[in-house]
């Protein structure tokens, strides 16, 4: 498939925000009883009115687009426990202030990305619900079961709510891509797609090639990251070539290949987030090199670069929900956070920004070490009294 020519997507630059923790009008972030965020489905307020009034504030720190979480219907407050793909969730607002979001956006010259999650849903969506034996069995082929006479199912990377769709299966196939249509003919100019290393290729390709049959200047890029998850969940996962598999199920003896994975998606999206340029820049922040003048990173960002065709979209950044903060990786050093920030705006590729970096939100400790909803480290409130 020839790779989408939309070069208005070449520099763009992206504010990424959580919906329910960007703006709600809070002036001091809301707290639970307990005066801290410490449960995983905390609504928080955050709406799409909110996003909505701060629209300027986010063209006034120089961006073109904004990236929101998913809009639909979900359980918690990220929204990428899906319940409903045929509704906006109640918490965030209704399908006429999201029309509205769009409009208005477009009327200032920005653009609107939407986050998708075609991969799995919340066990108490009501299409999983019917599909279980004990209540009927409908559709049961839309999901994964590991046999014909129980209810076992397959959740995605083991997470024991969220059950896998079969996205091999044509009706889930043109389900999904009956709700990204209707987001394209609403006027969202580009598609995040969540976790598209669980989706199989073939999936992705007719995705990609029906949107753009309704719109021809749409983007579709996607979350291709291995992190953290082993050998043992590689049934769930969908790999180009049986040689990449291999490399996958031998990690354990040699690293498997974030650059490599991000490679084998030319030809089926029109780019990928791109986690290998994270880690380049890592690298140089945790051996105490620096970001500027450095000549070792120059080089490597070059030669990663070099690897991929000129019309592959490599979305760039530095940190998101899912990722420590990067001033947290940076010591708290504020200097060397903006350092990175202007070497990667000066690169010839979309920039993606996590919501509170211009307020220096930051994480600590590491939400890498296992506890439960270590994640809300990243994903705090907008202070708006600042």
């Amino acid at each position: 498939m020839e790779q989408n020519k939309a070069l208005w997507f070449d520099e763009i630059r992206i504010y990424h925000l959580l919906i329910d923790r960007f703006n709600g009008g809070w002036q001091t972030p809301p707290r639970n009883e307990k005066g801290r965020l410490d449960s995983m489905n905390v609504f928080c307020g955050g709406n799409l009115q909110g996003v909505i009034e701060k629209l300027d504030y986010i063209k006034q720190l120089g961006f073109n687009a904004v990236m929101l979480s998913p809009i639909f219907a979900s359980a918690n407050y990220h929204g990428y426990h899906t319940l409903n793909f045929d509704e906006v969730d109640p918490h965030i607002g209704t399908w006429a202030d999201y029309q509205q979001l769009l409009d208005t956006t477009h009327e200032k010259g920005m653009k609107i990305i939407c986050d998708f999650v075609p991969n799995h849903c919340w066990y108490e969506a009501p299409m999983f619900q019917e599909s279980l034996l004990k209540n009927g069995g409908k559709h049961r082929d839309w999901f994964f079961y590991k046999s014909a006479d129980r209810d076992e199912f397959v959740t995605f990377l083991g997470f024991g709510d969220l059950p896998k769709f079969n996205l091999t299966n044509p009706e889930v196939a043109g389900f999904m891509i009956d709700k990204a249509e209707r987001l394209v003919r609403m006027g969202v100019d580009a598609f995040r797609i969540d976790h598209a290393l669980g989706q199989p290729h073939s999936f992705l390709q007719q995705f990609r090639q029906a949107v753009q049959a309704v719109r021809s200047d749409i983007v579709v890029f996607g979350e291709v990251w291995p992190f953290g998850i082993g050998p043992q969940l590689a049934s769930q996962l969908y790999f180009k070539t049986p040689e990449r598999l291999n490399e996958f199920l031998a990690q354990d003896t040699k690293p498997f290949s974030q650059e490599s994975v991000q490679t084998d998606y030319v030809g089926t999206l029109d780019g990928v987030l791109d986690f290998a340029y994270r880690d380049i820049l890592l690298e140089e922040v945790h051996a105490g090199r620096g970001i500027k003048g450095n000549a070792t990173l120059k080089r490597k960002v070059e030669e990663h670069f070099a690897k991929y065709p000129e019309d592959f979209k490599l979305v760039l950044f530095l940190d998101n929900h899912d990722t420590n903060r990067f001033l947290f990786d940076c010591h708290d050093d504020a200097t060397l956070l903006q350092e990175a920030i202007e070497f990667t705006k000066a690169l010839p590729h979309p920039f993606s920004f996590l919501y509170g970096t211009e307020q220096l939100m930051t994480n600590n400790p590491s939400i890498f070490n296992a506890e439960p909803y270590a994640d809300l480290r990243v994903r705090k409130c907008m202070e708006w009294k600042q």
